[in-house]
């Protein structure tokens, strides 16, 4: 299935509960691919999966993994609230999860590459790091969570292991970025004071 067909179909499962969730999913829906940036049509559908995770209630990030034609072997958003708590479920996580459950021997990995809405924080660049797949390309820049500009901060063993790969913001129209990056900001001061409520909550039990 090619990937505006892929799209499509999770736009039409966003309901746009919001003004903002409503504007975003016309945009995407709307948007017309710049043929100038080679990774314009990936970075598109990560922001669809965005969207979808801010439609349920999580995080607005998205993320798939591609093979050397193309072809989108998992895809999925972050999931830290819904169906139900997990403090792992970011987006990149999840995508690896699915694809290393269903492929446990994979071949090929260095050939792969991962987009994703908003650049790794640190848990998914180790993640990463450790995969096998060589390229990794992000959206939008996360000045206060992101890892990818702070790899030299990386303990030496990481860092090594992160040689020789790719890290990087995607080859994708302006314009994207910019949607990654309000659409993560559609719940995240929401969602960052339900994080800390949280494990206010669950100190106090302890």
């Amino acid at each position: 299935m090619i990937i505006q067909d892929v799209g499509q179909q999770h736009l039409t499962r966003i309901q746009p509960t919001t003004e903002g969730i409503r504007t975003w999913r016309t945009y995407l829906k709307e948007y017309q691919f710049n043929k100038k940036y080679p990774d314009d049509a990936y970075v598109w559908l990560t922001c669809i999966l965005a969207l979808e995770a801010v439609g349920v209630g999580n995080f607005g990030v998205g993320c798939i993994l591609i093979n050397n034609q193309g072809d989108i072997l998992a895809q999925g958003h972050n999931k830290i609230f819904h169906p139900y708590f997990r403090s792992d479920r970011h987006a990149e996580m999840v995508v690896m999860d699915d694809f290393e459950d269903a492929h446990p021997e994979p071949s090929g990995l260095g050939a792969y590459s991962l987009y994703t809405s908003l650049e790794p924080c640190p848990m998914c660049l180790v993640r990463l790091s450790t995969s096998g797949i060589n390229k990794i390309l992000f959206a939008a820049p996360d000045v206060s969570g992101g890892m990818v500009h702070r790899m030299n901060n990386l303990p030496p063993f990481w860092f090594e292991l992160a040689q020789g790969k790719i890290f990087s913001q995607a080859q994708c129209s302006p314009d994207l970025v910019h949607a990654a990056t309000q659409i993560l900001l559609l719940n995240l001061n929401e969602l960052t004071t339900e994080v800390k409520v949280r494990q206010r909550k669950v100190s106090v039990s302890i």
